[in-house]
């Protein structure tokens, strides 16, 4: 299927300029042109970062958007949520029921405890999946081709009882609707460069983890450089498997050959172009916080 959509597309560059458009419109028939894997009727799934372990756990506060879009349509549906370790092996499947207008709540350490497989580590990735409801299928079957996704908020808390948030950033399966196996959005790693503008104080924090996902369906090779203001420099590397993440742990010891106060940051290597990295940030005074860079 690939080769055959990369010869289409060379072909269609020796086709006249105004008979483009109508090749283009041939090819999407029965497709959605943002994705040929987009057939009719389905969801779009992030993969998220979850993390579980002596003091901190991960929460999916999981609303159902449907009633936004159909507020005077029975919305009430079910989901699942699918846990992964930090290498991509699925570790075990729950499902949850959510009604019209309703959400679901549960943590990560509990959905961990009944897992089908046990978890070699203290974190990895999740992706959540809510069915489309029966009446808004029944309410669209004349449409051309129609795609929901749901780019949620994910949440932390701690043993002190804070919790912060930090929401979805980019796609990784497309589920079509009648076919349980997901179709991967991304094939090959991108390998893009990302560079945020703010320096840290690195003294800030107790610890301050760097989280980078591999949506993709290929391993992805990543670099985290440091720098500061006199270009004195420290890196690491680590290759991350498909639908895996890996977690960069930094503490003033590790930086201690920089100026604490003027450490930028950049990613060489970002297997997805909106997969930016996710900074986790425990302050010396217990409190977190989480954001995308």
């Amino acid at each position: 299927m690939l080769a055959a959509t990369g010869i289409q597309r060379i072909a269609s560059r020796f086709l006249p300029h105004n008979l483009r458009p109508l090749a283009k419109r041939l090819y999407y028939i029965g497709r959605n042109p943002i994705h040929p894997a987009m057939k009719r009727y389905g969801t779009i799934q992030d993969l998220y970062y979850w993390v579980v372990d002596c003091n901190l756990d991960t929460e999916l506060l999981l609303q159902n958007y449907f009633s936004a879009f159909y507020p005077t349509l029975n919305t009430a549906t079910s989901g699942t949520v699918s846990l992964f370790d930090k290498n991509g092996i699925a570790l075990g499947k729950s499902e949850f029921s959510v009604g019209h207008c309703g959400a679901a709540r549960m943590k990560v350490s509990q959905l961990l405890a009944e897992a089908s497989n046990p978890s070699l580590g203290n974190y990895g990735s999740l992706e959540v999946n809510i069915a489309i409801p029966q009446e808004i299928l029944e309410h669209i079957e004349d449409q051309h081709s129609l795609y929901f996704w749901d780019r949620f908020y994910i949440g932390y808390s701690n043993k002190k009882g804070q919790i912060c948030f930090v929401h979805g950033v980019d796609k990784t399966h497309i589920y079509n609707q009648g076919d349980p196996y997901p179709v991967d959005w991304y094939g090959s790693p991108q390998n893009k460069k990302w560079a945020p503008e703010i320096p840290i104080d690195i003294l800030d924090y107790r610890t301050f983890n760097v989280i980078m996902l591999n949506r993709t369906a290929e391993p992805s090779k990543v670099t985290l450089s440091l720098f500061d203001s006199e270009d004195r420099f420290l890196s690491w590397h680590q290759e991350i498997p498909p639908k895996g993440v890996h977690r960069f742990e930094l503490n003033p010891e590790d930086t201690k050959t920089l100026i604490p106060s003027e450490i930028r940051m950049r990613i060489d290597g970002m297997a997805t172009q909106y997969g930016r990295p996710m900074v986790f940030k425990e302050f010396r005074n217990g409190a977190i916080s989480a954001m995308h860079c």
